[in-house]
């Protein structure tokens, strides 16, 4: 065997690692170091990713390893406490929503979107009373906004000084998107709804630079 051969050889070789090395990190460059971008709705810690580079690295191939050896779905359900959170009908596929997501997103924390969520209502409804069309595009997904413009008119002006409570309702990935329903509820949270009891669809996708989250539908249960 001649000497160039050996050579080409080895350098096929080493790409064939550089390679795997690049898709199992993918997406976890300094792009998304939450310190330096603001996060969804201008809170630093609302609804974003917060472990570091490094630490994301470490859980992909960790989850890589474990997918491997054993299931996952046992394990991160348990460590996971729900209770309270989630609509008591639907426990059990949001359990296993949030493990895909975790999977696809290991450093995702729900308690963090959860506060986020609640940032989110105050601010999109406060947005839609004011008016704020440069607020809204950043909340709102655009393909969304006219339809929720629509819808806005009915919610007038936040007057109260408490949260509506929330519960998930659903969690699903369809594609490279993250789906999240929060059911909202409370009483004289704006001044033209006595009885808020609605689903809030917040949407994010795993392959964008950002991690960004929009609003993208609204149901109204009976």
């Amino acid at each position: 065997m001649s000497g160039q051969l050996i050579e080409l050889i080895i350098f096929a070789g080493i790409a064939f690692f550089v390679i795997n090395k690049l898709i199992a990190t993918l997406g976890t460059t300094s792009d998304d170091d939450p310190t330096k971008r603001p996060s969804f709705f201008g809170e630093k810690t609302s609804m974003k990713d917060v472990t570091t580079s490094s630490t994301t690295i470490t859980n992909k191939e960790s989850s890589i390893k474990a997918s491997i050896l054993k299931p996952t779905f046992a394990t991160r359900k348990n460590k996971i406490d729900l209770r309270g959170l989630v609509v008591p009908e639907n426990d059990t596929d949001v359990k296993e929503g949030l493990v895909d997501v975790m999977n696809r997103v290991p450093s995702f924390n729900i308690h963090n979107f959860l506060k986020g969520a609640k940032v989110a209502f105050r601010m999109i409804i406060d947005a839609a009373y004011k008016n704020n069309e440069k607020e809204l595009e950043q909340l709102v997904d655009k393909r969304y906004i006219q339809h929720f413009k629509g819808l806005s008119t009915g919610y007038g002006e936040y007057i109260s000084q408490n949260d509506p409570e929330l519960q998930i309702s659903e969690i699903y990935m369809f594609g490279n998107n993250i789906f999240i329903k929060i059911l909202f509820v409370g009483k004289n949270i704006t001044n033209k709804i006595k009885d808020l009891h609605e689903e809030w669809t917040f949407t994010r996708s795993t392959i964008s630079s950002g991690n960004e989250w929009y609003l993208t539908n609204i149901d109204r249960p009976q």
